[in-house]
């Protein structure tokens, strides 16, 4: 197993608000164009999305359709 496997199973130990917490404290040890680089793919990636769902090439799931794909897939990461 990876250092980060390991850190991250360490994490998922924490409760919900450590890991939020830790997960900003990561966000903000990222450079500032690093930041950028990864908000505007986000950006990209949302809006093509909405693209398909505009074309009827996709369909929103309810969050719990989406936890219960995510925990099938992975395994239950959530609280």
């Amino acid at each position: 197993m990876s250092p980060a496997d390991q850190l991250f199973a360490s994490a998922m130990t924490l409760s919900e608000n450590e890991r939020a917490r830790l997960a900003d404290r990561l966000w903000e040890s990222l450079d500032g164009d690093t930041q950028e680089e990864i908000t505007d793919a986000w950006s990209a990636e949302i809006k093509q999305r909405l693209e398909m769902i505009e074309r009827g090439e996709g369909q929103w799931v309810s969050e719990d359709e989406l936890n219960r794909r995510l925990d099938a897939k992975y395994g239950p990461l959530l609280d």
